[in-house]
């Protein structure tokens, strides 16, 4: 399995290096993110995210990495605030050690919430909010 690109791209997240990603994900990378219901497709939209991320987010760190023969599951805390984010990012490696894909899975439900609010119209996308019902 060739991985050499995956620590490089979670270096480069942990120090908030926008300009460290690109090189590490193919051209066709897609991210299915929690903060909007489309896929974002291509390097160009996945790095616009990635950057609005590392913009918003005071640290980004990785608590765990399972892999296996072509994908690894990356444990991560993000911290934006007094908002704290626990998720996995599901990733898949291509044959050239780059990243091809990410899905993104966070927790809890409230800080979810509050990082889109954060996000979202940095991207061009609507808040949500969470509604009692």
């Amino acid at each position: 399995m060739n991985m050499t690109h995956l620590q490089p791209f979670l270096d480069a997240m942990h120090r908030g290096d926008n300009d460290g990603l690109a090189e590490h994900l193919s051209d066709g990378v897609t991210l299915s993110s929690p903060i909007v219901e489309q896929r974002f497709e291509g390097m160009q939209q996945v790095l616009n995210v990635l950057s609005v991320l590392l913009t918003v987010a005071d640290s980004f760190e990785v608590t765990k990495l399972v892999s296996n023969d072509r994908s690894a599951a990356v444990f991560v805390t993000i911290r934006s605030g007094e908002v704290t984010v626990e998720g996995v990012d599901d990733m898949h490696i291509d044959n050239d050690g780059k990243i091809s894909s990410m899905t993104i899975l966070w927790r809890p439900l409230s800080a979810i919430v509050a990082m889109q609010q954060r996000i979202a119209p940095l991207i061009g996308m609507p808040a949500m909010a969470l509604v009692a019902i």
